[in-house]
Protein backbone atom coordinates (compact mmCIF):
# COMPACT_ATOMS: atom_id res chain seq x y z
CA UNK A 1 0.00 0.00 0.00
CA UNK A 2 1.28 3.48 -1.46
CA UNK A 3 1.69 6.24 1.06
CA UNK A 4 -0.34 9.05 0.47
CA UNK A 5 1.08 13.03 1.13
CA UNK A 6 -0.11 13.91 4.83
CA UNK A 7 -3.10 11.69 3.75
CA UNK A 8 -1.53 8.34 4.77
CA UNK A 9 -2.44 5.45 3.14
CA UNK A 10 -3.42 5.35 -0.04
CA UNK A 11 -6.06 2.07 -1.05
CA UNK A 12 -5.43 0.34 -4.54
CA UNK A 13 -9.33 -0.68 -5.68
CA UNK A 14 -8.68 -2.47 -8.66
CA UNK A 15 -9.87 -5.43 -9.27
CA UNK A 16 -7.74 -7.92 -8.34
CA UNK A 17 -8.74 -9.88 -12.21
CA UNK A 18 -9.99 -7.83 -14.36
CA UNK A 19 -8.20 -4.48 -13.15
CA UNK A 20 -11.39 -2.41 -12.85
CA UNK A 21 -11.74 0.08 -10.06
CA UNK A 22 -14.16 -1.02 -7.62
CA UNK A 23 -14.17 2.12 -5.97
CA UNK A 24 -15.33 3.71 -9.39
CA UNK A 25 -16.84 0.89 -11.98
CA UNK A 26 -19.36 2.46 -14.41
CA UNK A 27 -17.02 6.22 -14.02
CA UNK A 28 -19.75 7.86 -12.38
CA UNK A 29 -18.75 7.34 -8.87
CA UNK A 30 -20.32 3.76 -8.23
CA UNK A 31 -18.65 1.73 -6.36
CA UNK A 32 -18.72 -2.18 -5.85
CA UNK A 33 -17.24 -2.36 -2.51
CA UNK A 34 -18.95 -5.01 0.13
CA UNK A 35 -18.13 -7.58 2.34
CA UNK A 36 -18.63 -11.31 2.08
CA UNK A 37 -18.86 -13.58 4.87
CA UNK A 38 -15.23 -15.11 5.64
CA UNK A 39 -15.21 -18.15 4.50
CA UNK A 40 -16.44 -17.56 1.45
CA UNK A 41 -14.08 -15.00 1.01
CA UNK A 42 -11.57 -16.97 1.72
CA UNK A 43 -12.68 -19.64 -0.67
CA UNK A 44 -12.46 -17.11 -3.87
CA UNK A 45 -9.58 -15.18 -2.26
CA UNK A 46 -7.19 -17.27 -0.23
CA UNK A 47 -4.66 -14.59 -0.14
CA UNK A 48 -7.10 -12.47 1.34
CA UNK A 49 -6.48 -9.18 0.89
CA UNK A 50 -7.56 -6.85 -2.28
CA UNK A 51 -10.59 -6.03 -4.06
CA UNK A 52 -12.77 -8.06 -6.53
CA UNK A 53 -15.59 -6.56 -8.80
CA UNK A 54 -18.72 -8.36 -8.32
CA UNK A 55 -18.19 -9.92 -11.75
CA UNK A 56 -15.10 -11.58 -10.88
CA UNK A 57 -16.11 -12.56 -7.66
CA UNK A 58 -18.96 -14.39 -8.98
CA UNK A 59 -16.79 -15.88 -11.63
CA UNK A 60 -14.29 -17.21 -9.66
CA UNK A 61 -17.07 -19.01 -6.95
CA UNK A 62 -19.26 -20.23 -9.97
CA UNK A 63 -22.07 -18.85 -9.34
CA UNK A 64 -24.15 -15.39 -8.60
CA UNK A 65 -23.90 -13.95 -5.54
CA UNK A 66 -27.16 -13.58 -3.23
CA UNK A 67 -27.64 -11.98 0.00
CA UNK A 68 -27.06 -14.75 2.17
CA UNK A 69 -23.39 -15.02 1.37
CA UNK A 70 -23.05 -10.82 2.42
CA UNK A 71 -22.22 -10.22 6.24
CA UNK A 72 -24.31 -7.57 7.84
CA UNK A 73 -22.15 -4.60 8.03
CA UNK A 74 -23.42 -1.43 7.40
CA UNK A 75 -21.46 -0.97 3.88
CA UNK A 76 -24.03 -3.80 2.46
CA UNK A 77 -27.08 -2.94 4.73
CA UNK A 78 -26.70 1.07 4.15
CA UNK A 79 -24.63 1.31 0.48
CA UNK A 80 -24.30 4.85 -0.51
CA UNK A 81 -22.69 4.41 -3.77
CA UNK A 82 -23.40 1.20 -4.87
CA UNK A 83 -23.33 0.00 -8.34
CA UNK A 84 -26.92 -1.22 -10.07
CA UNK A 85 -24.94 -4.78 -10.00
CA UNK A 86 -24.21 -4.81 -6.04
CA UNK A 87 -27.54 -3.01 -5.31
CA UNK A 88 -29.30 -6.44 -6.91
CA UNK A 89 -27.12 -9.05 -5.16
CA UNK A 90 -28.48 -7.17 -1.91
CA UNK A 91 -31.84 -6.68 -3.35
CA UNK A 92 -33.25 -9.47 -1.10
CA UNK A 93 -33.35 -9.57 2.68
CA UNK A 94 -31.76 -12.02 4.49
CA UNK A 95 -32.73 -15.73 5.38
CA UNK A 96 -35.28 -15.34 7.98
CA UNK A 97 -35.97 -11.61 7.53
CA UNK A 98 -39.04 -9.64 6.52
Amino acid sequence: MAEGPALGPVIDWSCLDCGIDTDNVDGRGHDEYYMLHNDLWLRINPDEAGHLCIGCAESRLGRRLIRADFTDAPVNTKPRRASVRLLSRLAHPMPGRP
